[in-house]
């Protein structure tokens, strides 16, 4: 497939599949609204949501508490909560990652404190914590099979942990001062609590050198806004404040291109990208900005190792789509389809055929602003979440693969008919 120009209408268009066959178009259905009534009575949002392997869903909020909620039949059902007071009092957590299969009852806190908190969804309790501050712990992803996360924030530097043994800092990586330098095994907790306060921090510092082929050291400073892993583990995609796209090769941990993506019209400045995605190939990646619009290129192109001249030849494909910020990308895990829903401040929600940039349904289940959306196992439902503190799910109506060993190895290259990966199409100029 190329990538096209963008249609709104929703009609009932078939897509093309495996080795060329005709479907109906994917569809879910919002089939529950549930309302976290103790964040409602205080005025406070769901800021983030994940899906874990066996279908629960994990949202958090300002307030010192993640709920995991459990997918039924007839629903959503709040199953626990996880407090965060004993180790941080009364601060909230505005980002949660719960660990792809085989660690999946592992869930990763960022507290607004700064610090990292894991968490064993079997037990409900805190299983490590991970030294972070808040310049590097906002934004954190896990690293497939590798009992990794990396982390970023402010600072613009991505802090890699190993999240064994309770956690410890690997290495950090994109500035030319290290803003978790001092961090040490034998760190107390009042140590690290005091480093949570340290904000006046000199971004960037005086670095003479470049962290890659096109990457100065002011763009890597810019802050860290959005994180996304390709599904094979091999790309890590960076979006950041400037409106730029960092993306790194995860077995080297080098910067291998830039891009800028995102900018307000008249703004050479650029504009934050808040959302950011790959596709079931770890092909494509996908991104969501302030500018309203959504991005895709070729990052596994991009990745290669290639002379400035030919990287300056590639080109994105960019189109609008909200009437606020682009706050959310999530895409659909089923390779069987090239769906993407993306969420907004404008209190819509939005479902595309990402190939295309055909618009197949809006949705309006929200009172105010969409704040994060996640999608669930194989793609069976997606949720997202908002400033008006309620959970929505919408459930498929179309054909879901079983959960079976069978369908893993098709998920994972090892199946005997193969979706054929979207090619962008390169455009001549800047986008």
């Amino acid at each position: 497939l190329m990538v096209g120009s963008r249609t709104d209408s929703p009609s009932s268009v078939l897509m093309v599949g495996v080795e060329g066959t005709a479907m109906k178009e994917p569809s879910w259905e919002p089939t529950a609204k549930v309302v976290d009534e103790e964040l409602r009575s205080v005025g406070a949002a769901i800021r983030a949501v994940a899906c874990s392997s066996d279908e629960l869903i994990v949202t958090s909020s300002s307030r010192p508490v993640v709920k995991v909620w459990q997918v039924a039949e007839t629903g959503v059902t709040e199953r626990q909560s996880l407090l965060l007071t004993d180790a941080h009092g009364a601060v909230g957590s505005g980002c949660v990652e719960v660990a792809s299969a085989g660690e999946g009852h592992l869930v990763a806190v960022c507290y607004d404190d700064g610090g990292i908190g894991l968490w064993d969804l079997r037990s409900g309790r805190q299983s490590g914590e991970l030294p972070a501050s808040i310049l590097t712990g906002c934004k954190a992803k896990f690293l497939n099979g590798r009992h990794r996360l990396v982390s970023g924030g402010p600072s613009g530097s991505l802090a890699f942990w190993d999240v064994r043994a309770g956690g410890r800092l690997e290495r950090e990586v994109g500035v030319g001062r290290s803003s978790l330098a001092h961090v040490k095994s034998q760190d107390t907790s009042d140590a690290v609590k005091r480093r949570r306060t340290e904000t006046k921090v000199q971004l960037g510092g005086n670095a003479s050198e470049q962290d890659g082929p096109g990457m100065g050291i002011g763009k890597l400073a810019s802050p860290i806004y959005s994180l996304a892993v390709s599904p094979d583990g091999s790309l890590l995609g960076c979006g950041r404040g400037s409106g730029t796209i960092n993306i790194m090769r995860l077995e080297s941990e080098e910067w291998a291109q830039d891009v800028q993506a995102h900018s307000l019209s008249g703004d050479r400045s650029g504009s934050a990208v808040r959302a950011l995605a790959f596709d079931t190939a770890s092909k494509v990646l996908l991104s969501g900005g302030e500018d309203q619009h959504v991005c895709l290129f070729d990052a596994a192109a991009w990745a290669r190792r290639r002379t400035l001249e030919a990287r300056r030849c590639l080109q994105l494909e960019r189109f609008s789509a909200h009437k606020g910020w682009v706050t959310s990308a999530s895409i659909c895990p089923d390779p069987a389809w090239r769906a993407v829903v993306t969420a907004s401040w404008d209190g819509s929600v939005k479902l595309w055929d990402y190939a295309s940039h055909r618009l197949l349904r809006t949705y309006r289940e929200h009172e105010d602003s969409v704040h994060a959306s996640a999608f669930g196992p194989r793609g069976r439902f997606f949720v997202t979440v908002g400033a008006d503190a309620r959970l929505a799910l919408y459930v498929a109506k179309h054909d879901v693969p079983p959960p079976s060993h069978e369908a893993n190895s098709l998920r994972e290259g090892g199946a005997k008919q193969e979706i054929e990966p979207v090619q962008v199409k390169v455009k001549e100029g800047a986008p």
